[in-house]
């Protein structure tokens, strides 16, 4: 988010915030001296939410610390909602027949990407990813097909799904990240040529209703974890969006093993 639309938000959060937090302070205060058997009236209550008001904006340095522990919070129960979803969809994440396994199949730590090959972002991630399953040595990687950018995603994702059968799916995955421009049949059907692909059982193994029913459960596996973009990524139980270097990939790995009591 740039600055230009991110301040305004901020200044009318923090005003916003400094009015309920006035209230809930003088709410804590009414409470307090109801426990102690007293009370105010109106403009006994007013004064009260006035000096708290005007204190908080006197230091509004306070605002900033609540807003913090906002922030705090709202990461810790995303942080285990996305473990709560990777639980219960686990066998659909990192055991799905139709996705790939890369890497050490035996890994202690599986990473999931859901990737689209228009996507550019994601061609620019492919190095560090398998950077990062070749330096750990001990990691899964697991390649879920998420085509949301054209109908020319869905045919690659139809075409590399189909090329595992020929045991090719890496020779045009590599292939289909590495080109430019359009992204149609008939390049496709070019660059598995020549990738070393059988063409014609290529187009005969792309007509299985399988794939699409494969790349339906990634949708749905991708609204369940909250992913809207691509590259994403499910590490361990974690969740981490966006393209992202090898040492950071490498990092939250190590988490995720650190943490991993069942290992």
């Amino acid at each position: 988010m740039s600055s230009t639309t991110r301040f305004p938000r901020m200044f009318a959060a923090l005003t916003g915030g400094a009015v309920l937090i006035a209230s809930v302070f003088a709410t804590i205060s009414l409470a307090q001296a109801e426990d102690a058997q007293t009370s105010f009236d109106e403009t006994q209550t007013e004064a009260i939410e006035q000096i708290v008001r005007g204190y908080l904006l006197e230091h509004p340095e306070i605002m900033l610390d609540v807003f913090a522990k906002l922030d705090e919070k709202r990461a810790a129960d995303e942080a285990l909602a996305a473990r709560a979803a990777i639980e219960a969809n686990k066998e659909a994440l990192f055991n799905d027949d139709y996705s790939f396994v890369y890497g050490n199949p035996d890994g202690d730590i599986t990473i999931v990407e859901f990737f689209d090959y228009k996507c550019p972002y994601c061609k620019k991630a492919v190095d560090d990813i398998m950077a990062a399953v070749e330096q750990d040595g001990n990691v899964r990687l697991v390649y879920k097909e998420f085509p949301i950018l054209s109908e020319g995603s869905t045919i690659a994702a139809k075409a590399a799904m189909a090329a595992i059968s020929q045991n090719k799916y890496m020779e045009l995955h590599t292939a289909l990240m590495a080109s430019q421009g359009t992204l149609d049949e008939a390049r496709i059907l070019r660059i598995a040529e020549d990738a070393g692909l059988d063409v014609e059982r290529l187009k005969q193994d792309m007509k299985d209703p399988g794939l699409d029913a494969a790349i339906d459960r990634n949708y749905e596996l991708a609204r369940i974890l909250g992913i809207e973009g691509t590259p994403a990524f499910v590490i361990g139980n974690q969740i981490v969006p966006g393209a992202v270097s090898t040492a950071r990939l490498l990092e939250v790995v190590e988490e995720e093993r650190s943490s991993c009591v069942s290992c």
